[in-house]
């Protein structure tokens, strides 16, 4: 017999759903009554039942048949998005007394979004052993998909649990049309902070949603029923894995559910913490289990019984009473921060407990009110003073009296220290400025000494004349901001990369005013990056354009000028550029 044939056969030993624990299912869905007022018919939901409500039941209104409230009660409509208020119950249902949400029928469409989904563990006690299974569970009312307003909720059964004392047994699927796989066995105590038995939906659950219990009362029924599992369901969302535990450990678990300590049970079945160090689980007997004197077991149940008062005190290993760790843990101490920090340091941990205890309250920290903030604080004063160089191997330095004085000096000598390095690293970064700033003069400069070899070069290139107009290069850096300023665009900010050849500029002008600002250009080698006169012809305006493009008005002129510079911007004699004839011109 394969693995996967043992876990269906022992699926099949589980005892099925009887029709309480369905009706029970059933209720986990919100109530609804759907009418058809125009004919008087009811289908309710909860108690699942169709009826047509005759004249003389309304002429009756008692209690248990208030058919009036649900005929004149008005429809409720469904929440649009998740962030409206979903419908409330609003009347009782005449049949069964609950209370459910009224719907139409004639505004309710095809009901597809009432569809709901649950989960469920149903207890049972069946033969000898505590049964649970796990179900996933659905209720549709689609009129598209022929669902009954009266039907009882769909249910696949995805998980089966046999508990019994030192045994746990448990198979699940996959998916929810997969088979059931194998059995899981748990045979033994919990083993390296992990049961074999997992909870139920693990594998196609959303996170974050839990399942609902049916059946508690069952648990009465066995040998569990000193284990407080009421009271556990309430308090934990794996209740399986607390049932397990109750397998192997039920008079442990019963001694600390009933003596209040419901979250050392909860870190057991949940995160696998025994709290080994003063518990004993292996130990049936509740005046052995905990590894103290008798007498200091009776001090600590007079406190609020939090398990790391029992930790604190084994760990201080006589240093310290039961009722001093009980008043520091009362006062916020941070047990794991606090051993941290005595290590680091190299103080007992006793000690620098008792150092914090004697400065919480602290009257230079009116926010301190706890150990916890008293260590932040003792540990605030110890980044001040190590990075001011104080002794922190002398204990007086180390663990000063007052600490409030000692926190403020060394905070104080610590944001001096911190304000000199700022103003040295900005007197280091106003230096650095300056030396950009002084190197970029002095190329400019460089670079303006040597423009008129340039410039002598850039009218070789691109230097033209054709059908009164010119182009031409700037004569200096002040040409090209005086450009700016006259025609009011951004060429002024090219001016020193012009001059120091990381970009060319041009000025276009008509031939009778070679000097007066007309048309800018920018070139990259031989093509014209951008064209622009006054105001760049308003084309970064919101209003768009007041002018035309350049580059549309004067395109012929543009494009004869650039056939020429791509044929290698040749001259004659005189220097004038040689341009192709023109046809139809006399020979």
């Amino acid at each position: 017999m394969t693995s996967q044939e043992k876990a269906e056969q022992f699926a099949g030993k589980a005892p099925p759903l009887n029709q309480a624990e369905r009706d029970a299912i059933n209720a986990l869905f919100p109530a609804y009554i759907f009418r058809r007022s125009c004919a008087n018919e009811i289908w309710t939901t909860c108690c699942r039942r169709h009826m047509v409500v005759k004249d003389e039941d309304m002429m009756v209104t008692t209690p248990e048949r208030n058919f009036p409230a649900v005929m004149w009660e008005p429809h409720q409509r469904e929440q649009r998005n998740r962030w409206d208020d979903p419908p409330k119950p609003t009347v009782q249902c005449p049949l069964c007394g609950k209370m459910v949400i009224v719907k139409e029928l004639r505004y309710s469409g095809g009901r597809d979004n009432l569809s709901r989904y649950r989960r469920a563990v149903v207890l049972r006690w069946y033969r000898g052993a505590l049964w649970a299974r796990a179900y996933d569970c659905g209720k549709h009312y689609s009129k598209n998909k022929g669902y009954s307003l009266t039907g009882e909720p769909k249910i696949k059964l995805v998980g089966v649990y046999r508990f019994k004392p030192g045994s746990v047994e448990a198979t699940t699927r996959y998916w929810w049309d997969y088979p059931f796989g194998s059995i899981e066995r748990q045979d033994g105590p919990l083993v390296k902070g992990h049961w074999n038995i997992h909870g139920p939906f693990n594998a196609n659950a959303d996170y974050g949603v839990g399942y609902d219990v049916i059946g508690l009362e069952e648990v009465q029924k066995s040998p569990f029923r000193y284990c407080m599992v009421a009271e556990a369901e309430r308090k934990t969302d794996k209740l399986l894995q607390f049932l397990t535990a109750c397998c192997f450990y039920p008079r442990q678990i019963e001694m600390l559910m009933k003596a209040g300590m419901s979250d050392v049970v909860m870190d057991f079945t949940e995160r696998g913490v025994k709290h080994a160090a003063v518990i004993n689980w292996d130990e049936p007997s509740p005046a052995k289990a905990f590894k103290v004197p008798r007498q200091d077991m009776k001090t600590f149940l007079g406190t609020n019984r939090d398990i790391r008062i029992l930790e604190l005190y084994k760990r201080l290993k006589g240093h310290a009473s039961l009722e001093e760790c009980a008043e520091w843990m009362s006062m916020g101490l941070n047990v794991h921060r606090t051993a941290k920090e005595a290590k680091k340091w190299n103080i007992p941990m006793e000690k620098l407990i008792r150092y914090l205890h004697g400065n919480v309250g602290c009257a230079r920290y009116g926010g301190m009110s706890s150990m916890d903030a008293a260590l932040r604080y003792w540990e605030d004063y110890l980044t001040a003073a190590e990075a001011t160089g104080y002794l922190l191997h002398r204990e007086n330095v180390l663990l000063p009296r007052n600490l409030g004085a000692a926190h403020d000096e060394a905070t104080k000598k610590h944001q001096a220290k911190l304000e000199r390095e700022r103003a040295a690293q900005r007197r280091e970064w106003e230096r650095q400025q300056k030396e950009a700033k002084a190197e970029h003069d002095r190329q400019v400069r460089l670079a303006e000494e040597k423009y008129e070899e340039r410039r002598q070069k850039l009218e070789k290139k691109y230097g033209f004349v054709m059908d009164g107009y010119v182009i031409r290069a700037p004569m200096n850096k002040d040409e090209v901001l005086a450009e700016g300023r006259k025609l009011q665009h951004c060429v002024g900010g090219y001016a020193d990369r012009h001059i120091q050849g990381m970009t060319t500029i041009l000025f276009m002008r008509k031939a009778k005013k070679p000097d007066e600002p007309w048309l800018t250009i920018e070139m990259d080698g031989n093509k014209m990056r951008q064209i622009h006169g006054f105001k760049n012809e308003g084309e970064h305006t919101l209003k768009g354009r007041f002018a035309p493009d350049p580059r549309e008005v004067y395109r012929e002129f543009l494009d004869a000028w650039l056939d020429w510079i791509e044929k290698g911007s040749r001259r004659d004699k005189e220097g004038n550029p040689k341009l192709p004839k023109k046809k139809g011109a006399a020979a």
